[in-house]
């Protein structure tokens, strides 16, 4: 493979961890965010130390969709909050997003294998990335 090929393929598995990274909060967001849905559906004993984190942990997640929509109270202490329920979709969202992404970056890892190999099997060290242009014909130009 060529130096440029191998520079590339070491930015796209540095690019490919951090999307993994991020995809991977993502969902860890879009699951806290659906316990604490429940968890507040169902009027859990906020004193119990789980359910502590999971609000906490909430709370931070939360941030920027605080506010989007009220909270309906139920009875017996339930609460049905909409805005959980949209940040749990936001979130989802941006995974899929992700997900996407590390499919993008996996074909282009593939292609840059599948490249270097091919270089090596036929003793080339650059690769075209654009097929050369046909020369234009010289001479004089429309006449005017």
């Amino acid at each position: 493979m060529s130096h440029a090929g191998a520079d590339t393929g070491i930015g796209l598995r540095v690019a490919r961890v951090l999307v993994l990274f991020i995809y991977g909060f993502a969902i860890a967001c879009t699951v806290i965010l659906a316990m604490a849905f429940f968890l507040e559906l169902f009027a859990a004993n906020e004193g119990t130390p789980f359910v502590q984190w999971v609000f906490r942990a909430t709370d931070r997640i939360m941030q920027p969709f605080r506010g989007i929509f009220p909270a309906v109270e139920g009875e017996s202490g339930s609460l049905f909050d909409p805005a959980l329920l949209f940040a749990m979709f936001m979130y989802w969202l941006f995974a899929l997003g992700m997900h996407a992404l590390i499919g993008w970056i996996d074909r282009k890892i593939a292609a840059a294998r599948y490249q270097g190999r091919w270089d090596t099997a036929h003793g080339t060290t650059t690769t075209p990335t654009v097929p050369p242009t046909a020369p234009r014909p010289q001479g004089p130009g429309p006449a005017g």
